[in-house]
């Protein structure tokens, strides 16, 4: 199979655009592509699904073992062409001082070549060291080729290309100009989304066309095929027990749209009927059991939410009749009795009697690690007396605000072992059958959040028509 890593040496070098346009050129040339994205993100994935026309599935060290990233990256590779993952931040960037958890070591973990994206702005003959010392700092590491970004002109890509070619071996594969086309509008906390996007579809295939024209396509996959992945892991797809009666109703419109795909998708296959429904559109909740609502962009929409009065009534109903709900981050921020933005303050939901602030810098942001207390809603089930989940929980959170007006006698889901969450020691709040936070969960083997989840939510129907039926 052909694969590669697609990364960078330092942040904002326009490694996602070139990633979305390669990922588009290669699939309007028919191939069936595998796409992944390192690290815990659910802008990238959204326009790189796109792009490659498969979802785009989040390989995390954090919250993940090498075994199942390896067993993850198999199974999604099944039947497919080739195999894309755009990395984050620079090639040898990560947490860990030894680069455990970097590029380079997801890449040489699965057995992936390199192509790296250089923004050459204002660089000429010193892209020579830069790439000589990319090429052996790690021995190990199957770095095959460079992408030139932020090309000035023809004669700023000869004199690159020169320099490339008089002190290094590596291929150039081709030399992308600065152009216009060639962005995605950014806010506080990264891109736009592609479902606030109007015209996510034709803007994905102008990059494709810029892309096509200014890479060598078949030079990069003559590349690939020299250096061939052989995915020799068999690959183990988790199952949860089957769920036969449940609806989950699941937010998603332009203002909550963080859901990581292939949690999702876990969630079908367990057999529960998913209804999805819009905050900003629709007039009421679907008929369901349980509510999950994710993170996205609520403070964009705050005045449009607010607006929707039978919808914020049929939330806060729906929570103060104690069936579960879930809901992270821009989940939360909308479950609060206010959101203050920019000096505009806007009524939300109202069944946690806090405020929300929204600040230019982030307030919690990274990777959090999570203890569970005795009030957390998924645990008080003797189902888990013998859970083999790690006791600390591997998350993470990005979220510029601050909740304020917090009762003494709030109830926690959780214990913050490193990280911010809601007052810099505890997350999730817990109310009735409401467990509301900023951090967000992959359902991992370490913590199946789904399981845990479904579970709870069939505990509280224990009379009702929900069965589960183990599976051998």
């Amino acid at each position: 199979m052909l694969g590669f890593l697609l990364s960078a040496t330092r942040r904002s070098s326009g490694k996602t655009m070139i990633a979305m346009g390669l990922c588009q050129a290669l699939r309007n040339r028919g191939v069936n592509l595998a796409p992944f994205k390192k690290g815990p993100d659910y802008i990238d994935p959204m326009w790189i699904g796109i792009a490659a026309g498969n979802p785009c599935v989040n390989l995390d060290f954090n919250s993940m073992t090498e075994q199942e990233i390896a067993e993850k990256f198999t199974y999604r590779c099944r039947n497919k062409d080739m195999a894309l993952v755009e990395g984050t931040m620079g090639l040898f960037d990560g947490v860990s001082a030894s680069g455990a958890d970097s590029n380079a070591a997801l890449a040489k973990h699965l057995g992936l070549s390199v192509i790296l994206v250089v923004d050459c702005k204002g660089m000429t003959r010193g892209i020579a060291p830069l790439l000589m010392g990319y090429q052996t700092f790690d021995s190990e590491l199957n770095l095959i080729g460079v992408i030139l970004n932020n090309v000035s002109g023809l004669r700023h890509e000869s004199k690159l290309r020169s320099a490339i070619r008089n002190y290094t071996d590596l291929p150039v594969i081709g030399a992308v100009s600065h152009q216009p086309e060639m962005t995605i509008d950014e806010r506080h906390i990264g891109l736009l989304t592609s479902v606030e996007d109007p015209v996510a579809a034709q803007n994905v295939e102008k990059t494709a066309s810029i892309i096509e024209s200014a890479l060598d396509i078949d030079l990069l996959i003559n590349l690939l095929e020299k250096h061939r992945i052989d995915l020799m892991l068999q690959d183990c797809k988790e199952q949860l027990p089957y769920v036969r009666g449940l609806r989950l109703g699941i937010a998603r419109d332009r203002a909550f749209s963080f859901y990581y795909c292939d949690d999702i998708e876990m969630i079908e296959e367990a057999g529960i009927d998913i209804h999805y429904f819009s905050p900003l559109e629709d007039g009421g909740l679907p008929e369901v059991d349980a509510l999950f609502i994710g993170g996205g962009f609520p403070e964009l929409h705050a005045e449009r939410l607010e607006c929707n009065q039978s919808m914020l009534e049929s939330i806060a109903g729906f929570c103060r009749s104690g069936r579960p709900v879930y809901a992270e981050c821009g989940g939360l921020m909308y479950l609060a009795r206010s959101l203050d933005w920019q000096g505009r303050r806007n009524r939300m939901v109202g069944y946690f009697p806090v405020d929300v602030r929204m600040h230019e810098r982030p307030v919690g942001r990274g990777y959090v690690e999570l203890a569970p207390t005795g009030r957390h809603l998924w645990h008080q089930n003797p189902e888990f007396a013998g859970c083999q989940s790690s006791p600390v929980v591997r998350a993470h959170e990005f979220h510029h605000s601050s909740i304020e007006g917090i009762e003494e006698d709030i109830d926690y889901a959780w214990e913050i072992v490193r990280g911010h969450g809601v007052d810099g020691k505890h997350d999730g709040f817990v109310r009735q059958g409401v467990l509301a936070g900023f951090s967000h969960l992959r359902n991992t083997r370490s913590y199946p959040w789904i399981e845990h989840f479904t579970r709870y939510i069939a505990r509280s129907h224990a009379r009702g028509r929900i069965q589960y039926t183990e599976r051998h």
